[in-house]
C-alpha cells in the first residue's frame, strides 16, 4: 500500500488533532478529516489541515450520524483504507464507518459494549472477568434494592461517561439518591444517552499502602493485525478528592509478577468484549484478591500518546494509524525516561480562582515541563460540574524520584489559590 488513504475522526476529546496530524503523516501523506462541529469551531483545525498540503479532503459534519455520511461521501470520492479517531466520543462512528466500508476496525457491537459500563460489566459476569459487584440503576426504584444487595459504602457512577464524572462514593441511600438525581440533571458532552447507572461494590482506590501511588493502574495495549500487543502498564497518583483522577506515571513501578498479573486480566477483558483494532486503554485495581477490572476504553488513554513519546520516544498515535490500515506495528517502545502528568483536582464546593502564578513564568522555571494548562484564569469561578480539574501538566524526568520531585516543585510554583464562593479565605490547592 504505497499511498494509503487514511481518515481522522476528530472534534472533540482526546489526543489534540494536530498532534494526531503530526504522527499521521508519518504513515501516509493523504490523510482526510471529517470534523464533528457540535462542540468545537472545526476552522482552527482546517487551517492546520490546509497548511500541511497533504492529499484527502477536510469535511465538517454536525452530529456523529452526520459524521458517518460524510465519511462514506468522501469514500465515493476518494476511497478511504483507514479510519482513525482518538476520541471517546466518537468510538461510535469510527466503527460504524469502518464496518460499513469493510476496513479494520473493532465492531460496532464491541465498542457498544465498550461504552457502556453496565454492559461491560455484564459480559464480565458472563466471561468470568474478575471486577466489582454491581446492580444496575435504571429508575429510582432501583437504588434501595441495589444498596441492599450491594452494600453501603459502594460507588455511584453512571454507565456511560468519560472522566470520572459524577462517580462518588455513597455511604448511605439518602446520599445514593441525591447523586442518583443530580447525575440524572447533569448535561454530558455524549451527543447520545443511555439513561443507566451503576452501584458498584467499593474497591478501595484511593491509595496502595505507603507506596506513593493509587491502588489501580492501566494497562495501554495496541490491537493490530489480528494480535494483540500489550505495551506497557502505567501508574496513577494517590487519590485524595474523590474520584477525581490525580496523576498518570509511565512506566510502572510494580514488580513483574505483578504487572504480569493486570495485563492477563486486561487481556481477559479485551477478548470478552471483542476488540480487534486500535489502542485499548484498561483501567484494573490492585486489590486483595488480585486485579479486578474498573473499565475497558476501546482508545488510547487521554494523555498516554504524548506519555509515550517522552517516556519511550514511541509514536503511539501513528501505531495507532498503522493499526486502522490492518497493519503490523512497528515495534514495542523501549523506555528510557519516565513521564509523569499531574492533574489538580478542583476540591468540592464551589470556589474562586483568587491567584495563580503565570503559566510563562513557571514554564521558564521548570525545562522538564513537556506543557502546562492552566484551565482556569484569576479572577474565574470554578467548581466540579463542568470539569474536576484546575489544571495539568506534564513532566519529562530521567527517573521517578526526579520526576515526582519537578512535579512537586511545580504545582508548588503554579500557586493555584482558591476563595471559597461564600467566605474571602484564600485556600492553597494541594
Amino acid at each position: 500500500m504505497s499511498t494509503p488513504h487514511l481518515l481522522l475522526v476528530a472534534g472533540i476529546g482526546g489526543h489534540a488533532p494536530d498532534e494526531a496530524l503530526d504522527s499521521l503523516t508519518t504513515v501516509s501523506r493523504t490523510v482526510s478529516v471529517v470534523y464533528v462541529s457540535a462542540w468545537n469551531d472545526p476552522e482552527p483545525v482546517r487551517a492546520d489541515w490546509e497548511r500541511r498540503s497533504l492529499g484527502g479532503e477536510f469535511v465538517t459534519a454536525p452530529d456523529l450520524d452526520a459524521a458517518v455520511t460524510a465519511a462514506l461521501d468522501l469514500h465515493g470520492r476518494l476511497p478511504v483504507d483507514g479510519v482513525v479517531t482518538y476520541s471517546e466520543l466518537l468510538l461510535r462512528p469510527q466503527a460504524e464507518i469502518s464496518a460499513r466500508l469493510a476496513l479494520p476496525g473493532n465492531p460496532p457491537g464491541a465498542v457498544a459494549v465498550a461504552q457502556s459500563k453496565a454492559r461491560q460489566r455484564q459480559v464480565f459476569a458472563e466471561h468470568g472477568v474478575p471486577s466489582p459487584r454491581f446492580a444496575v440503576l435504571r429508575d429510582e426504584a432501583d437504588l434501595a434494592p441495589a444498596a441492599a444487595r450491594i452494600g453501603l459504602p459502594a460507588v455511584f457512577k453512571p454507565s456511560l461517561g468519560a472522566g470520572s464524572q459524577s462517580v462518588q462514593l455513597v455511604e448511605s441511600l439518602g446520599e445514593l439518591t441525591d447523586a442518583y438525581r443530580a447525575a440524572r440533571a447533569t448535561g454530558t458532552p455524549f451527543l447520545q444517552t443511555e439513561g443507566v447507572f451503576l452501584l458498584e461494590e467499593r474497591m478501595a482506590l484511593e491509595s496502595d499502602g505507603d507506596s506513593g501511588f493509587a491502588a489501580y493502574c492501566s494497562v495501554e495495549s495496541l490491537l493490530a493485525a489480528g494480535q494483540t500487543h500489550h505495551l506497557a502498564v502505567a501508574d496513577r497518583l494517590p487519590l485524595r478528592h474523590g474520584y477525581a483522577e490525580e496523576g498518570v506515571v509511565l512506566p510502572s513501578r510494580l514488580d513483574e509478577a505483578t504487572r504480569a498479573a493486570v495485563v492477563d486480566c486486561a487481556d481477559r477483558a479485551i477478548r470478552a468484549i471483542g476488540l480487534t483494532t486500535g489502542a485499548v486503554h484498561t483501567e484494573i485495581a490492585l486489590t486483595a484478591y488480585g486485579p479486578r477490572v474498573i473499565e475497558v476504553n476501546a482508545r488510547a488513554g487521554g494523555p498516554l500518546p504524548t506519555m509515550f513519546e517522552v517516556a519511550a520516544g514511541y509514536d503511539y498515535a501513528a501505531e495507532i494509524g498503522r493499526s486502522a490500515l490492518g497493519l503490523p506495528p512497528g515495534g514495542p517502545p523501549r523506555f528510557t525516561r519516565v513521564a509523569l502528568l499531574r492533574f489538580l483536582p478542583i476540591p468540592e464546593g464551589s470556589w474562586q480562582v483568587a491567584a495563580q502564578t503565570p503559566k510563562d513564568k513557571v514554564l521558564r522555571a521548570f525545562p522538564e515541563l513537556v506543557y502546562l494548562s492552566p484551565r482556569f484564569t484569576p479572577g474565574r469561578h470554578v467548581s466540579r460540574q463542568r470539569t474536576l480539574h484546575l489544571a495539568s501538566f506534564m513532566v519529562d524526568a530521567p527517573d521517578l524520584v526526579t520526576a515526582r520531585s519537578v512535579a512537586a516543585g511545580v504545582e508548588r510554583a503554579l500557586d493555584v489559590r482558591l476563595v471559597p464562593a461564600h467566605t474571602p479565605a484564600e485556600v492553597p490547592v494541594s
